[in-house]
């Protein structure tokens, strides 16, 4: 079985039956093939320093990779800081590193329909990846600030990816849209052309890597230690400069708890 077709399969939520497989869970913010793609470079080098098989897994939306993470169905976790901060603090979940530099939040139009207002929104669509994003939350949170009221004022749409997301824009079926400067780099250049950054909403700590609470700390710390050094090899700075990173930190509190912000919105959220 292909790794692809192990990953699209997982992706879906079904077995495989790897034996003794180690899993990473990553954000649905690609397609299967693409997330399989991108994240090989950390996935192969896990493999190597664990001396065990490592396959990448997901879930069809934001909600659903989170309750992933809590049910424990992935052995080291890349999330947004939101999630992360929910899982530390809610279920005790290690949280081992972070990638910098921060995400960011970008309010971006077209080119050829630029709004002159933050007002001209109103009665139109914006187009986001996820509501569940954090970055999406803290543009809503702006919007509001503004006047501007999600599902009353203006339409939310949701998209797979950064890509799609701004192609709506592209074409006119979309007013404004939600990218970072990380998102940026998944769209094609003849796009990011026709692209105008209308406002720069927010920093927000990037993503984490978790560990379950089950994780014994020694192994944890490992874990760790091997994200760490990751970036140092030429295949982990190549990985992270594709993704628009330029290395992994240790995790703190003094970082993590910049997410704090958007945590009762997140769990307002996440209830069903």
């Amino acid at each position: 079985m292909t790794r692809l077709l192990v990953f699209c399969l997982c992706l879906l939520g079904y077995s495989t039956h790897a034996a003794a497989a180690f899993t990473l869970g990553v954000l649905p913010i690609h397609s299967a093939r693409v997330l399989a793609e991108r994240y090989e470079p950390l996935r192969a080098y896990l493999e190597k320093q664990l001396k065990q098989p490592v396959r990448v897994e997901s879930a069809v939306d934001f909600a659903r990779f989170q309750a992933r993470t809590l049910n424990g169905d992935f052995d080291l976790t890349l999330t947004p800081s939101h999630f992360a901060r929910l899982a530390q603090k809610d279920a005790g979940f290690q949280t081992l590193a972070q990638l910098t530099p921060d995400h960011d939040a970008l309010l971006v139009t077209s080119s050829d329909r630029p709004l002159d207002r933050i007002d001209d929104l109103r009665g139109k669509k914006l187009a986001v990846i996820d509501r569940l994003a954090v970055t999406v939350m803290a543009t809503l949170s702006y919007l509001d600030e503004q006047g501007l009221e999600a599902d009353r004022d203006y339409v939310v749409t949701e998209h797979r990816t950064h890509a799609s997301a701004v192609y709506s824009l592209i074409t006119g079926l979309a007013a404004a849209a939600v990218t970072t400067s990380q998102g940026m780099l998944q769209i094609p250049e003849y796009l990011r052309r026709k692209l105008v950054v209308r406002k720069h909403i927010a920093d927000i700590p990037a993503f984490v890597f978790l560990a379950r609470p089950d994780v014994p700390r020694a192994k944890a710390e490992h874990l760790k230690t091997l994200l760490l050094e990751f970036p140092a090899t030429a295949e982990g700075g190549e990985f992270l400069s594709s993704i628009g990173y330029t290395t992994v930190v240790a995790a703190s509190e003094t970082r993590l708890k910049r997410a704090d912000a958007y945590l009762k919105a997140t769990r307002k959220a996440l209830t069903p």
